[in-house]
This record gives C-alpha cells, structure tokens and sequence, in this order.
C-alpha cells in the first residue's frame, strides 16, 4: 500500500514541477536564443532552423532505432571513423602524434593495473590514464635533467613503441569488448536522444581543440610556460610568471606537443582527458548506478556529463581542470573497489590517481579530503598493516609531490607563492566581509541556486547559467522512491556531497568541482532511466512522454550555450578553409591584432609591459603582464612595476590610455604611440 501511495503522489508531482522547471527556465532559454543575433540577425535564423532539424533527425532517429535494433552496433563504429577520420584531415601530424602516446601510455598503464582491472571499460579509462600520469612524472625528470630536446623526445616515443608494440592487440581486443558492451546497454529511446546530442557537442570541441587557442589561461601563462620550457630545453622557473612554481603535470605534457609539432599536439594531448573523464563518469554508473547491464543508465548519465556547457567548453580548452577531474574520479573509483574487494592493490591505485592529481593542481585537495575521511571510515572495520599505510605514503609521494619538493627547494615554501591558509579560507566569508554570519549562511546554502541562475560569478561565460538545467530538471529523481540500489553508490555520493560542501566554502568556480559533478551525473543517469522504464500502461507512457520532452529541452539549452562558448563566425570559417589561422585569431581574440604589432615592431631582447592585454603566447618578446579579475586596476601598482624593470613597451585599454593618470607615464616615459585600435593602444617607451 505505501508503495502505490508513493506513484500516485510521484503521478501528480511530476507535472507539477515540469510546469515549475519551465517557468524558472523559460526566461534564460529564451535569453539564450536571442543571444544568437549578435553575429547578425541571418544566425538568429539559422540556429533556429539548425534547432528544427535537429529535433526533427532526433525523432527520426529515435524511430530508426525501434525499427532496426540492428543499427545499434554500427553507432560506436561509425561515430569512431567519422572522429578520427576528422581530425586526420584537420591535423594529420598532430592526431598522429597523439594517437602515438596515446598507445604507449595506454601500455604502461596496462603493465602497471593489468591485475586489478576486469573489464573492458576499466581497462581503457585506468590504463591511458595511468600512462599519461607516469609520463608526466617522466618528462619532469627530463626536465630537471635539461633534456627538453625534439630529437631526444622522438627516440624515446619510438622506443616505447617498439618495446611496447605487442599492445597493439591488445587495444583492438578492449575495443571490440567495449562495442559488444555498448550494444548490450545502448537500448531505449532515452539514450537514443542524447546520442544525437552528444555527437554535435563532441563535433564543437573537436573544433576548439583543434583551433588555435584563444582562451585566457592557456594563452596566458599554461602555453607560455610549455613553450619556454621547449625553447629553452629544461624545467625552468620563469620569473614574470608565479604559476611556474605550482604542479604542472599537464603543462610538461603541452611541452611535450610543442617539442613534437607544437601547438596542435598539445591541445590534443589536453582534450584526451575530457573523453577520459566521461568514461570514468560511465564507469562509476555501469558499476554502482546500474541494476541491470541491459539499462543505459549510465550512457544517459555520462551523455549529460559530456554536454554540460562548462565541461564541454573546459575539456576544449587547453585548461588543466579535466586532469584534475579526471585523476580524483579514477582515486575515488579505485577507492571504492578497495572496498569491495578489499583487495590492497585497489588502495595503492587510489594512492597513485590522488598523487597524479596534485600533481596538476593545489585544488586537488578539494577532492582529498572527503575521500581521505571515505577511506577512515572503511579502515574502521578492515585496518591495513602500518607498512601497507607506509607504502601508500610513498606511492602519493612519488606520484604527484615531486613538484612540492621543486617548488619547496626553490622558494622555501611547498605551497609557494600560495601558503596552507588558501586551503580553509572561506570565499564565502571573505567575499562578503560585511554580512553578518547568519547572512554568509544564507549566501553558503544559496549557493545551488547561485550554479544555475547567477553564474557570471562561478564561470567565465557571457552566460548566467553554464551549468544547464539538467540536474535542476530532474533534481526530484534523487529522492524517487526507487532508491540506490547499492552501498558503495551512496559511499559515491557522501564524496560528492562531502566535495561540494566544502568547494563551496572555499572556492567558488564550477570548473573546480568537475569530479563532484561527475558523480552527480552518474547517480543521476541512474535514476532517470530507472523512472523511465518504471511501470506499464498509458499513464506510464505519458510518462516517458514527458521525461523526453524534458530531456530534449534540456539538451536544447546546453547545446545553446554549449555553441555560445565554443562557436563563432571566424571559427567556422576556419574549418570551410576560407581564412587561415592568423586570420582566426585576429578575428576571435581582440587582444591579438595589439600583440601582433607589438610583434613587428619589437627586436629580440626587449620587453612589454601590459595592463589587461594578457595574450602572451602570442608575443614573440618577453612579456609581462598586470590583469585583475574585477577589471580594479591600480596606477600606483602599474606606475611601480614600471618603475622596476626597464620595459620598451606599453599596452594599455583604450579606456586607461583616455585616462588622466595616464600624463604620469607620458612624463616619465615619453611614450610615442605605434598602433591602436578599439581596445587597446600600443606605445614605444623612452626614457630621458
């Protein structure tokens, strides 16, 4: 009896907030379609009509699908060629070049985890990503060893390949295994629907992958220090930039693209860790999320991982922020295997992935503490021998603390030019000083709201919410009376929700808790596919109805934004061939054209000084630059770095160049301008 009384209340609900979750998104999706007459008013229409055709191939396909099962095992298949035949055509040497390490990280892993992994999946994910943590810890010793050369990088790839080329059935043998599983699993509409979604997002971020990059940090100081440290053959540190004293376990993987081919390798060598990253997400969900093989659960859960805007936009870019979610998702994976099977080699592995992601960043540590207090919990009832507890120190530390070591040798200080307190300061607090505690709780548990609705302060987007509508949409399925059918699956959402808590009182970016939300969506995938199978009947199939209308309109939306972060006019005009590189750049990254006469007017030797122009990869002459998020720039500040260093060039904002201020440096300085445009000015500095 209370079972039918908890359907009857879930069958009046559920419209209930269908109605409610449009009338709160309503708003944004049709903020979101007018956003696309910025570029002109024809792309207003366009996108429309791209929209149309899309909802009209999705129930084309969908129907496709029910009418020859048989289809189904051509999807992976064909999916697979259309991806790799385009990035061959696009990038033929660098997709080379990375399907080469590719190989050969995926053969380390395999002779590091061959005993623990089982299936298919497992091998796949764990393996490549493994390899590509073990080659980072590798080109960082090249690195102190001053051995950044080409020639030196090739020989060794090429002998990996021949000691290693034996895997090579072995990768063909996991993917066939991989197919056979996909099409056990791939079943149902639902997933049928986000397919169709996820080949048009995947299609975006391989272009920005393989577009020169325009991104702020990567242009910034993540290229700029790969391409030092290839120029200048070895793991240096580079005084105008701080961030080269943190981990950089992806950015000596960049320098390895830049030895090889350059800039194309190395963004390719970065979005290996956003396909990674979703199988992991799918992984978690085939094992713990999933009743039965035959559901496809976990896909649909790893379908609105992969299509959520930031992520899809973060895993494009040549950010580190995927790594990091990629190692703390497989630590939590190992994490939990452990305790199943309770096998120690589980352990050592959670060791080895939580090393690997301090490797790549301090906000790993995020992520360590709910999965250090999972781990105290587990060892309540099964302890381990202080020389295992010895042996997992050391796997950690030689994982991923060997740049805490540099970093310590260096400036005295592990952490530097950070400090231990960054670890508990409160974003929270410090953001709002003048609230009072019960006012800061307010903005701490509001915080949910803030991720959909107020975005602009967690993302760097035109858009208020780049986490989409997803999670909101189908937020009550957490709480369906079906419940999650195992421990180790709620062991999967204490760490999220342990994460989350404290992310949220810390830092306040959603690229940060990528890991948290994998695990969200992995849950997630679960419960929609369970309530869309539940039941028989016609109000069962009203039922479903309405979760594919709801899930198309979420997917809608996220692809909206997903386009807004990732697309532009230069972008495809690029891949139509009608404009080349430099032309893009130009095009799409309004500090390029200041950088480019800096470019032809700067002799070797000299230096730039630059207040919000920050694109310093692109400039061939060291470069400095003085950027504030909150666009608060301080003259004292300018005036006295100035003052420090003698500096040939000025960049400024045609704002700060209009400003009174501004007559000091033209005292001083005597600055006789060579290029301006509507952003920023250009200036020769002299000093009398």
């Amino acid at each position: 009896m209370p079972k039918i009384k908890s359907s009857t209340a879930w069958a009046l609900l559920w419209p209930v907030w269908i109605v409610l979750t449009l009338a709160l998104t309503a708003g944004p999706f049709l903020w979101h379609l007018e956003y696309f007459h910025h570029p002109g008013p024809q792309f207003f229409s366009i996108y429309l009509g791209m929209l149309a055709v899309l909802g009209l191939v999705s129930a084309f396909y969908l129907r496709l699908r029910q009418a020859r099962p048989a289809i189904i095992v051509w999807e992976p298949r064909a999916i697979a060629i259309f991806f790799l035949a385009f990035f061959l055509f696009y990038a033929p040497l660098p997709a080379l070049y990375a399907l080469w390490i590719g190989f050969i990280c995926f053969s380390i892993g395999r002779l590091m985890l061959q005993r623990l992994t089982e299936s298919a999946l497992e091998q796949l994910t764990l393996w490549p990503a493994a390899g590509l943590g073990l080659l980072s810890a590798a080109l960082f010793c090249l690195g102190l060893a001053r051995l950044y050369y080409r020639w030196l990088a090739v020989a060794l790839l090429a002998l990996a390949a021949l000691v290693l080329w034996r895997n090579a059935a072995r990768v063909w043998q996991v993917l066939r295994r991989i197919e056979a599983g996909y099409v056990a699993s791939a079943g149902g509409p639902l997933w049928g629907l986000c397919l169709v979604f996820v080949f048009v997002v995947s299609l975006s971020s391989a272009m920005v992958a393989l577009s020169p990059e325009i991104a702020f940090d990567p242009v910034s100081f993540h290229f700029v220090l790969a391409r030092e440290y290839a120029a200048r053959h070895e793991l240096a540190v580079i005084p105008y930039i701080p961030y080269s004293y943190f981990p950089q376990n992806v950015e000596v993987l960049y320098t390895l693209g830049f030895l090889l081919e350059g800039q194309a390798t190395a963004k390719l060598l970065s979005y290996a860790f956003f396909p990674l990253a979703a199988m992991t997400v799918l992984l978690i969900g085939r094992r713990w999320f999933s009743g039965a093989p035959s559901e496809s659960g976990p896909l649909v859960g790893a379908a609105l991982f992969w299509t959520t805007p930031f992520i899809s936009w973060t895993g494009s870019v040549a950010k580190n922020d995927l790594a990091l979610a990629l190692y703390l998702l497989l630590a939590l994976y190992a994490v939990l295997r452990w305790s199943e099977t309770r096998r120690f080699g589980w352990l050592a592995a959670a060791a080895l992935f939580l090393g690997f992601s301090f490797g790549v960043k301090h906000v790993a540590v995020l992520g360590a503490v709910p999965l250090g207090l999972l781990i105290l919990w587990q060892l309540r009832a099964n302890p381990i021998r202080w020389r295992q507890a010895l042996g997992l120190a050391a796997i950690f530390a030689c994982a991923g603390l060997f740049w805490h070591a540099r970093t310590f040798v260096l400036a005295g200080n592990p952490l530097y030019p950070e400090y231990g307190a960054s670890a508990v300061r409160s974003t929270t607090a410090a953001g709002h000083p003048q609230l009072s505690r019960l006012e800061r709780l307010r903005v701490y548990v509001s915080f949910p709201w803030t991720m959909h609705f107020r975005g602009l302060h967690v993302f760097e987007s035109p858009s208020p919410n780049p986490l989409g509508f997803a999670l909101l949409a189908f937020w009550p399925l957490f709480w369906w009376p079906g419940g999650i059918r195992s421990r180790t699956a709620r062991l999967a959402l204490w760490f999220a929700l342990g994460y989350l808590l404290y992310w949220a009182a810390v830092l306040v970016k959603v690229r940060y808790a990528i890991a948290a939300f994998g695990v969200l969506f992995a849950c997630l995938g679960d419960r929609l596919s369970a309530y869309f199978f539940s039941g028989n009947g016609a109000r069962s199939a009203l039922r479903r109805a309405s979760i594919l209308a709801l899930a198309t309109y979420c997917l809608l939306f996220s692809l909206s934004l997903t386009l807004i972060l990732e697309m532009n006019v230069p972008r495809l005009k690029l891949f139509a061939r009608r404009i080349d590189r430099e032309q893009f750049l130009r095009q799409s990254l309004v500090t390029y054209p200041t950088i480019e006469a800096l470019n032809r007017a700067a002799r070797p030797g000299e230096v730039a000084y630059s207040v919000g122009n920050c694109s310093t990869f692109y400039s061939h002459i060291e470069f400095h630059c003085y950027f504030d998020e909150e666009n608060n720039y301080s003259f004292r500040r300018m005036a006295r770095e100035l003052g420090a260093t003698h500096y040939n060039y000025l960049i400024v904002s045609a704002e700060w160049a209009r400003h009174p201020h501004m007559r000091g440096v033209e005292h001083y300085y005597h600055p006789q301008l060579l290029y301006h445009d509507q952003y920023f000015y250009l200036y020769r500095l002299r000093r009398l």
